[in-house]
């Protein structure tokens, strides 16, 4: 057993290179979809509701490499996040699984960071302030899954990616003098179109 364990590591090792010669890059573009946060504990605003996350957009470059198992890094930037107003920065490092050819199917699973910003601390009692500045959340941890397909190589090294996933940032919280007015998740879809460019 020992020896046959040895052996599946040696030829995982000498694959490694093999599958990280496939490499792409992809450049994209899309829309995101925010579910909803509470706002608890509503002092000073006498107000308690759930504050629900509008259609935003999004563009960013994936570089991803590997055959049928590969790695992914993606980094984007979101000018309307969830509300008017409020902005988003991302960066994910994802697994990929993929199947190899032409018109490729694939799954990916990953972590990274989201940031949002641009509400401030609201003036007035406006609700499209107070709700984008619910979402103006600052950085947090992210969770990511989803999948989608490619079609590589359709015009020399030239191709499409369409891509759907989903994003989960755990324990968001935001304070208000002194009071924590948010703290729970929030999840997002993120439905991506974009140009792969392979060698």
């Amino acid at each position: 057993m020992k020896f046959f364990l040895s052996v599946l590591a040696g030829i995982l090792l000498l694959s490694v290179p093999a599958s990280l010669s496939a490499s792409e890059v992809i450049l994209y573009g899309g829309a995101q979809k925010p579910g909803s946060l509470s706002w608890a504990n509503a002092n000073p605003l006498d107000v308690a509701s759930d504050l629900a996350g509008d259609f935003g957009s999004t563009f960013g470059l994936r570089y991803s490499a590997g055959r049928v198992v590969g790695f992914e890094q993606s980094i984007a930037y979101s000018p309307r996040f969830a509300r008017p107003g409020v902005r988003a920065f991302q960066m994910d490092s994802n697994l990929v699984v993929q199947a190899p050819g032409k018109i490729v199917p694939y799954g990916t699973f990953g972590i990274g960071i989201v940031r949002t910003w641009g509400q401030d601390i609201p003036t007035s009692f406006d609700p499209g302030q107070i709700t984008a500045f619910v979402f103006s959340v600052g950085n947090n941890f992210a969770i990511n899954y989803g999948g989608g397909l490619k079609m590589r190589r359709l015009w020399g090294p030239l191709g499409i990616n369409i891509d759907v996933r989903g994003y989960t940032l755990p324990g968001v919280q935001v304070i208000y003098e002194d009071i924590t007015v948010i703290d729970k998740s929030l999840r997002f879809i993120q439905t991506t179109a974009g140009l792969t460019i392979n060698w």
